[in-house]
């Protein structure tokens, strides 16, 4: 793997910039189509997974919060966001419409890589 030092600050930037817009941008798929959802919610399994997807939309925002403030909670906040986007990816194929665990599978480990992927770039972008 490239030593993040090596960036030029400009692609850092860049970098940053447009982690921070995927972040933001999930947060406000999350947030507004959970609270759309809500009503919609009739079993137990549709309204956990409506609560963890506003969770997730939250936590998307506190991961992008935490890269200026209070980064001393980055860890932990960038931990829970990745447990909480692959728990929203596989329940989300379980409780609406018919139940697939081979699809919802396949969702989880998606999730994880972007987590992953995100997290790699946060990590590239805000070396001192």
């Amino acid at each position: 793997m490239e030593d993040p030092l090596s960036l030029r600050p400009v692609v850092r930037r860049g970098l940053l910039a447009c982690t921070l817009l995927f972040l933001i941008l999930l947060a406000w798929k999350a947030l507004s189509g959970g609270f759309r959802q809500l009503p919609r919610s009739r079993t137990i399994g549709q309204k956990v997974e409506t609560v963890m997807q506003v969770e997730c939309g939250v936590l998307s925002l506190l991961v992008a919060l935490t890269c200026f403030w209070q980064r001393q909670l980055a860890s932990l906040v960038r931990t829970l966001w990745d447990i909480s986007l692959a728990i929203v990816a596989g329940l989300s194929s379980l409780v609406w419409g018919p139940p697939m665990p081979l699809i919802g599978g396949l969702f989880v480990m998606v999730a994880l890589l972007v987590a992953r992927a995100t997290k790699w770039a946060l990590r590239t972008a805000l070396v001192a």
